[in-house]
């Protein structure tokens, strides 16, 4: 599929849906996400701001393009980017880290969880509700539901892909984060995705 440069600006890759993922997990906790998530769905006080992506390849025989970058309207963050691989990806391991900084600078990781990404595709759904309300929102942008093997020579696109606060946990303390997610292919680093921003108040 082709798009054409006025259009560049509307796409969003698969590997952004995965950090968005992990973004989730922040200062909650992987033990009281299921705990939280059926919290209701009043406003919450917070936003999540990303101040900073960068999308990255180091397989250039497997991956012949992939760019993201971020865009702010009407006080939210939406990712945009493509991917599109060279060849068929049939295996796909990801590692997610999320670390925050203290007031006094110092940074302290919240965790570091292996994910397999194709095995997540074909499932189409996660056990936790935080989760699988993200995949919902994914499926619903993608211009198609990726599944393992990930075609060849086909960008994937999102159009301005959007996490509501709603769904999130309803107390998430105000700190900057980075967040990282560093994608394997046969064991080899193969790309990887890098965001930095702050959970900010909403008034």
């Amino acid at each position: 599929m082709h798009f054409s440069n006025n259009k560049s600006f509307n796409i969003c890759n698969l590997m952004l849906l995965l950090l968005s993922l992990s973004i989730s997990f922040i200062c909650a906790g992987k033990s009281q996400l299921k705990a939280r998530s059926n919290a209701d769905s009043a406003d919450r006080n917070f936003r999540i701001l990303a101040t900073r992506i960068k999308c990255t390849h180091t397989v250039p025989e497997s991956i012949s393009g992939f760019q993201c970058h971020l865009k702010q309207r009407n006080n939210h963050t939406y990712s945009s980017g493509w991917l599109v691989f060279r060849k068929s990806i049939s295996k796909l391991e990801a590692s997610a880290i999320l670390d925050i900084y203290r007031t006094n600078g110092q940074r302290v990781n919240i965790f570091n969880i292996t994910l397999d990404c194709c095995a997540l595709l074909a499932k189409g759904k996660h056990e936790i509700k935080i989760l699988d309300n993200m995949l919902r929102i994914m499926y619903a942008a993608i211009n198609e539901r990726p599944r393992c093997p990930l075609r060849t020579n086909f960008n994937y696109t999102i159009s301005d892909f959007y996490v509501n606060e709603s769904i999130l946990p309803a107390y998430i303390p105000k700190t900057n984060f980075r967040a990282g997610l560093y994608i394997r292919s046969k064991g080899r680093p193969a790309a990887q995705v890098v965001a930095e921003g702050k959970i900010v108040n909403s008034n």
